[in-house]
């Protein structure tokens, strides 16, 4: 049973695909049909909102799902061909960011974040090295805290890191830079002396036992050093694990990173999601500039049909009102 919110966001959408085909195809309300709910028409009606209406993408996506779900039902009532409804179904959503990759840190924020921990503190040594190493690397939180001593590799010509266990068990080396390897020699100096290399990278003592360093316990000290950036910065962004993620990777963006290789270096499997960083990069530009959007009304005509005057009425009749 579909809630009453969810209905009414169904009305919304064929109210607006049913104005746009009077304003935009000259198709009036009461000769519309099951024909003029087809692919051209909804890929015009996507632009139509974009264009006439200034809808967001998310709104435009929202609409495509909401009319997906219209043509399912015609089809299963034989008002409509499955071959049309496939047609329909093959178009793809625009791809939207995540609103978390909008909210990136800036190169002063990363900077201002690797000067707080006071490394005379061996824990805050640790601190600094995991933010620096968590930035540097994009890796996920879970694969940063997977790693070994043995994985990351350090020689006079270059050094990286081995992610062996990332999502979907996918392994990919990716680059460290001369800085993060200053910072990694201090830490391996006392964390690891011994530079076991089947020694979890991050861990935890307590009581003598040693064990992997839990999601939980970044969570703390990331939350620490949050709400003291944000004495100094009030609009410093919460700090969470994968902000450092979406940060890097449109820092490498943004400095001129190709696409594809930004996938790769992200352990992205599908290039489609890479393309978010793309899009938001863009977006960001785009609403940096002032734009007007100019919304027109649309003039109805008068007609002969018996209720040509009276669209309330008409809706009355389909369940859209």
């Amino acid at each position: 049973m579909r809630s009453e919110h969810t209905i009414q966001a169904y009305k919304d959408t064929i109210n607006s695909f049913l104005l746009f085909l009077k304003s935009d195809k000259g198709i009036e309300l009461h000769s519309a049909s099951a024909s003029h709910f087809c692919k051209d028409n909804i890929l015009d009606y996507l632009e139509w909102l974009r264009v006439e209406r200034n809808n967001s993408d998310s709104t435009r996506n929202q609409r495509l799902m909401n009319l997906r779900l219209f043509y399912s039902y015609l089809v299963g009532e034989n008002f409509m061909n499955f071959a049309d409804y496939s047609q329909i179904k093959q178009i793809r959503k625009i791809p939207t960011p995540d609103r978390a990759v909008y909210n990136t840190l800036t190169i002063e924020d990363m900077k201002l974040l690797l000067e707080m921990p006071d490394i005379s503190k061996k824990t805050n040594l640790r601190d600094r090295f995991y933010i620096a190493l968590l930035y540097d690397t994009g890796c996920r939180n879970g694969e940063i805290l997977n790693l070994k001593m043995g994985d990351i590799q350090v020689n006079r010509s270059n050094a990286y890191v081995n992610i062996l266990n990332g999502k979907d068990n996918k392994s990919r080396t990716t680059p460290l830079s001369s800085e993060i390897i200053k910072i990694f020699e201090q830490y391996s100096k006392i964390y690891h002396p011994s530079r076991n290399p089947d020694e979890y990278l991050f861990y935890t003592k307590r009581k003598g036992v040693i064990t992997q360093m839990s999601p939980d316990n970044t969570a703390r000290f990331l939350k620490v050093y949050g709400n003291e950036a944000r004495k100094i910065k009030p609009s410093f962004l919460h700090l969470h694990p994968h902000l450092f993620r979406h940060t890097r990777v449109m820092h490498l963006y943004q400095a001129g990173m190709p696409l594809p290789l930004v996938g790769q270096w992200l352990g992205h499997s599908k290039q489609e999601t890479t393309l978010i960083y793309a899009y938001a990069d863009i977006e960001m530009k785009r609403k940096a500039l002032e734009k007007l959007a100019i919304s027109k009304d649309t003039v109805f005509t008068n007609e002969s049909f018996k209720y040509q005057g009276d669209e309330s009425t008409i809706r009355k009749l389909y369940g859209l009102k």
